[in-house]
Order: C-alpha cells, then sequence, then structure tokens
C-alpha cells in the first residue's frame, strides 16, 4: 500500500521477512510475543511444540535449521 501523497511504496532492504525481529535490535517483549504469535501461525502448522514455544524455543529451532 502507498505512504503519504507521494503515491510510492516503502521497500525495505536487508529485512528477513521470516525473522521474529524483523531487523530491529529494540522490540518489547509484549511486540516480540506479538511477533512471534504471527510466526507460529504462519510457519509451525505441524509442530508439536508449537502451543508451548517461547523465543528462546524459537532461536534454538532455527539454529537446527
Amino acid at each position: 500500500m502507498a505512504c503519504g501523497g507521494c503515491s510510492k511504496k516503502k521497500v525495505v532492504r536487508g529485512v528477513n521477512k521470516d525473522d521474529v525481529m524483523g531487523g530491529y535490535g529494540y522490540l518489547t517483549d509484549r511486540q516480540i510475543r506479538a511477533r512471534l504469535e504471527v510466526y507460529k501461525k504462519r510457519y509451525c502448522k505441524d509442530c508439536g511444540k508449537r502451543y508451548e514455544c517461547d523465543y528462546k524455543m524459537y532461536v534454538e529451532c532455527k539454529k537446527n535449521k
């Protein structure tokens, strides 16, 4: 979707969209939990530990993949 009056789309470069942190270094705990829920909904549909997963488990899982 276009922003402002220039009608150009904002392009974010160098950011992995599949990452929970999204390239940001400073997020609140609430923002991280919300982003993790969206990530789990998109990419962890068949995972057995989906509902007990927290950020620490997410990091370990990403290292294993």
